[in-house]
């Protein structure tokens, strides 16, 4: 959608109605611009901006005094970079998207194994936890996964197919296992969720949704996260019935943190710039272990079938098996 050819009356009002509420710098000038258009004072809306955040008082008194005729877009802050590896909100929509998907199976485990419940973490801001299944004083902590993107590199770096690499971030790893030591990561591989998504949201949303749609993709500033997260949680919930339609079921497979650093340790060529030299060739982001599905994971139908016969304290000790082996421990 082209912004340009919109009053711009009406690009804040949509703003305001598709996110109701927002501490996102656009969303607070929207806010203030509104206010103005429809009379009130410049001290009123200067206030009301001030209160919302995140600027100062004086901040919004500047704006307040020029914005009837100037308009408030080009207040905000555009985004330097937007393609699909520097913009988050292109990823978050598949992520929330598999995360749905997975809560329809706790859903459906939970019924099954009456003594169970889960806690939602998403909106907690919990960065490793999504869902927390818990079960008398268990607890087993979950980090939903979508694997959208092959490796292509992956058999010349890690000795793994394409199809057959999972990446797990290894500082996300080490954090969950200090912090949240059961947690298990839950991963569904679908490299056609993001394509499906690009051809169908479009054709979605209704008018403010695409505007409000547009400005995310467009815009930075501070709170931004916040206003992505509400958009794409409230979107997601609105029009679950139709992408229910369109994504594909694809399973879920399963690895524990802990595993994740073990093969990390055990297995130092599944890290590319650890285990052998592969900056500028393919995988010069973040330090990532490789794991393998066939080899390394377990399908999440078979953790449920577990869950449901011995309970969850069944996988928190599977997560948790040791066994005594020597290494070395040089002096030198």
């Amino acid at each position: 959608m082209e912004l340009t050819k919109l009053p711009q009356i009406r690009i804040a009002q949509a703003l305001l109605k598709v996110l109701g509420q927002s501490g996102w710098e656009a969303f607070t000038y929207a806010l203030g611009y509104a206010d103005i258009i429809d009379g009130s004072p410049p001290e009123d809306a200067a206030r009301k901006m001030y209160q919302n955040g995140p600027m100062s008082l004086k901040s919004a008194r500047e704006f307040t005094k020029s914005c009837e005729t100037s308009g408030f877009l080009n207040a905000l802050t555009p985004r330097t970079r937007t393609g699909s590896a520097e913009n988050p909100i292109t990823k978050m929509f598949p992520a929330t998207l598999t995360e749905q998907r997975f809560l329809e199976l706790l859903d459906d485990l939970s019924q099954h194994r009456t003594t169970i419940g889960y806690i939602d973490e998403r909106e907690t801001g919990h960065s490793l936890t999504d869902f927390t299944v818990t079960e008398m004083d268990d607890a087993l902590p979950i980090n939903i996964k979508n694997a959208g993107t092959r490796f292509y590199h992956a058999k010349q770096l890690v000795g793994l197919e394409p199809e057959d690499c999972v990446p797990i971030p290894a500082y996300k790893a080490h954090a969950a296992v200090d912090s949240s030591p059961n947690l298990i990561y839950v991963v569904s591989i679908d490299y056609d969720l993001l394509p499906t998504l690009q051809e169908l949201l479009p054709k979605l949303f209704d008018e403010n949704e695409s505007i409000v749609w547009t400005l995310l993709n467009s815009y930075s500033g501070a709170k931004l996260r916040g206003a992505e997260d509400q958009f794409i949680f409230n979107t997601t919930r609105k029009y679950w019935e139709r992408f229910k339609s369109v994504i594909a079921g694809n399973p879920f497979h399963v690895i524990s943190a802990r595993k994740a650093i073990r093969i990390l340790h055990t297995k130092p060529d599944r890290t590319p710039g650890i285990g052998l030299r592969a900056w500028g060739t393919g995988a010069s982001a973040e330090v990532n272990v490789h794991v393998s599905v066939k080899e390394d994971m377990t399908p999440w139908e078979n953790v449920a079938e577990r869950i449901d016969e011995h309970g969850i304290i069944n996988i928190i000790r599977a997560v948790n098996k040791k066994r005594v082996e020597e290494v070395y421990d040089p002096e030198i």
